[in-house]
């Protein structure tokens, strides 16, 4: 977020990069934060985001910032760089992260990268690289701090001082001769017991973690529900392997959010690695696409269908925009709060009967005051009380199915393991559009050989 003080630092790294002033623009960017640092870098042209990085000679300060950025951003980097320059910035990170921006490359440049990389890292790497994209040993960091439930308070605290190497310790954990997880102290717990007292006398032997494959969203989860600083990742034997800190859950969070909202308009973030390439963007966004010209093309049938079949047609197609645009709201609005309410947690998967129950009542209620409106309103356009009432009833119909439509396609592909973000959008809107106006047609066409 670009904020009025970073404005100001902004305009006077542009200054001084016009100025060709590198030692004034040096000294400016030593006492910007690498976020601050990315923020300005992203609002700047390729040739001035060139010669940022050509001023920032710590190669530490340069893996800080690039981890700021996205990966479009991250691609451009990297990409006139040699494997050996890469991996002199990826030994400055975490393991998780640099295992995260290796993911971005083809399998062959990695492996490339990994030569240059040192020993150490490059087996912490490859073993992040080894679990799924989405679980939770891809994004764990197996740097933690461990300890025997036979250490003393006192040796725990000597050990703790010396602890350099490790990036965040919220939390000490205990393990047992198998380096199974058994326990967790805070830091609190121990400050205020004596020295002379053993690990496994303190403990709290009820650990919440979770396994290398469960899925990184059910991850973040656990760490909301339980307001957790960092979560102990294990293995099939509960053999403590990495932790999950509050950093990586926010970005989890952000990332996850973001796939689901580009899923729900037929796309992907995978496009934003394309640069320019519109050929290859298109063939991402095309296949939605494909599917609502299919969909729409029923519509298109449905409407000749009923065509003949209606001798006031002409006046009743007045309404169809409404109908279709009212009957995609509807079922996009209830779609979306169940999509959103099964990636928050606020939705539980055994009630999705009730939940779906609920927006049908929501769609009929929202239905009847809409079609009454119509119903009143009609008249004055057509002169024809009897079509105000048959437009009415039909458009409470199409919006209450719509409702239903709009919970039940996420709802089912909930059930068998698939992601309901798919389904919205473009799908929902498409469907309504066929059973709308079906169902629009249908009840004006019983209504009118009634009345």
């Amino acid at each position: 977020m670009l904020t009025p003080a970073l404005r100001v630092k902004l305009e006077t790294v542009k200054k001084l990069i016009r100025k060709n002033a590198k030692n004034s623009l040096q000294r400016v960017l030593d006492k910007l934060h690498p976020a601050d640092i990315a923020i300005i870098i992203k609002n700047l042209n390729e040739l001035d985001r060139k010669k940022i990085w050509d001023a920032i000679e710590d190669k530490s300060k340069i893996a800080s910032i690039i981890l700021e950025l996205d990966d479009s951003q991250l691609i451009e980097f990297f990409e006139p760089m040699q494997p050996e320059e890469v991996a002199l910035i990826l030994n400055e990170m975490e393991s998780d992260d640099a295992a995260n921006i290796l993911r971005l490359f083809d399998q062959d440049k990695v492996n490339e990268i990994l030569k240059y990389m040192e020993k150490d890292d490059v087996e912490a790497v490859e073993e992040l690289l080894h679990y799924p994209e989405d679980s939770a040993g891809a994004v764990m960091n197996p740097n933690f701090f461990a300890l025997h439930e036979d250490t003393t308070v006192k040796e725990a605290t000597k050990v703790l001082h010396k602890a350099e190497d490790v990036e965040m310790v919220f939390y000490l954990y205990v393990i047992d001769d198998a380096e199974r997880l058994v326990g967790v102290i805070s830091l609190r717990q121990l400050i205020l017991n004596p020295p002379d007292k053993k690990l496994k006398e303190i403990m709290t032997t009820d650990v919440i973690s979770v396994t290398v494959d469960m899925d990184r969203e059910d991850v973040a989860k656990i760490v909301e529900k339980y307001d957790l600083l960092a979560v102990p990742v294990v293995d099939e034997n509960r053999k403590l392997v990495g932790i999950i800190t509050v950093d990586d859950v926010i970005d989890i969070i952000r990332e996850e959010a973001t796939e689901d909202i580009y899923k729900m308009i037929g796309t992907t973030d995978d496009e934003l690695l394309l640069g320019n390439k519109a050929f290859k963007i298109a063939k991402i966004r095309l296949p939605w696409l494909l599917i609502t010209f299919v969909g729409e093309l029923v519509s298109g049938f449905v409407i000749t269908f009923f065509q003949g079949k209606v001798h006031e047609f002409a006046i009743l197609a007045s309404f169809m925009p409404l109908v279709m645009a009212m009957g995609g709201n509807v079922g996009t609005q209830s779609s979306t709060i169940l999509i959103r309410g099964m990636a928050l947690g606020k939705i539980d998967k055994n009630e999705l009967s009730r939940f779906m129950f609920k927006e049908v009542r929501v769609g009929m209620v929202m239905g009847l005051i809409m079609g009454i409106l119509l119903a009143i309103f009609a008249p004055f356009w057509h002169g024809d009380p009897k079509i105000g009432v048959v437009v009415g009833c039909a458009l409470f119909f199409a919006l209450s199915f719509a409702a239903f439509t709009g919970t039940f396609v996420p709802a089912t592909l909930i059930k068998f393991n698939f992601d309901p973000a798919v389904a919205s959008g473009p799908f929902i809107s498409t469907l309504n559009d066929i059973t709308g106006l079906t169902i629009y047609f249908s009840v004006s066409l019983l209504l009118l050989s009634v009345l």
